[in-house]
């Protein structure tokens, strides 16, 4: 093995499905228990609904994933417990509009997580309305799973057997370690460094959330390490402090 392969395996257990305001029981069991099949050993729940006979008769062996799940009560406290985030969707859009619903499929979702580290959350929607968009901006990168278009929308518990199934059969893929990636927190420092950036170049307003959610997405697939974060920002900031030194000569000579 290459010095630069020596990285860690790609465990299933990198994975956490996160069940985003549920609301039948058995759905939840259902997860549970097809999460305890493909190697997950952690589940994040967000305001979920009284658990009882129901959600633990469908959850079989993965009773104790259910017990002992997470609660939390909102996406945003969820999404500070993984690393990276996977939004699931089963409607996508089309055009240069499109920047919230512009999904990655399976594959390719499984392809670029080999090429990240730390723990991915694999985010599951409200039966009836899906994740809100809010929580979309939130979310790394966007799957779907493509399916016949009389009936695309898939029951949630169906739709999270067929994405750990996947997670699962890719499970002994190494990650490239030779440079370590930049984790959660210098992300979001990169994100915020952007935004403010946008906001120093006076973008409007519903400009920068397209620019913002764009800029998540492909930072996510890019997944820098931790030299590259470092330089890009050092040029987010050289870029600011250009511009207000030009703000700041123009109000003087104004």
């Amino acid at each position: 093995m290459s010095d630069n392969t020596k990285g860690v395996h790609g465990g299933a257990e990198r994975f956490v499905p996160i069940l985003v305001e549920p609301k039948y029981e058995g759905n939840i069991g259902s997860i549970a228990r097809v999460s305890k099949n493909f190697g997950i050993t952690k589940m994040i729940i967000v305001n979920p609904p009284t658990l009882g006979e129901e959600a633990r008769r469908y959850s079989m062996h993965g009773y104790d994933l259910l017990k002992e799940a997470v609660v939390v009560e909102n996406f945003e406290d969820a999404r500070r417990l993984v690393d990276h985030c996977v939004g699931t969707s089963g409607v996508s859009e089309t055009g240069r509009k499109a920047f919230l619903r512009n999904p990655i499929s399976p594959m390719e979702m499984i392809r670029w997580a080999r090429g990240v580290n730390g723990k991915v959350g694999l985010a599951f929607g409200r039966e009836d309305f899906g994740l809100y968009k809010e929580e979309l901006s939130l979310c790394d990168q966007l799957v779907t799973i493509e399916a016949d278009p009389i009936y695309p929308i898939m029951n949630i518990s169906h739709a999270a057997a067929v994405l750990l199934y996947l997670v699962w059969s890719d499970r002994n893929t190494l990650v490239n370690d030779n440079a370590r990636k930049a984790d959660r927190v210098e992300r979001e420092a990169l994100m915020d460094h952007y935004d403010r950036l946008l906001e120093t170049g006076k973008m409007p307003l519903h400009k920068r959330e397209i620019a913002s959610v764009n800029f998540r997405r492909m930072i996510s697939r890019a997944s820098p390490n931790y030299r590259e974060f470092y330089s890009m920002m050092g040029a987010f900031s050289r870029a600011m402090d250009r511009k207000r030194d030009r703000s700041q000569n123009e109000d003087r000579n104004g």
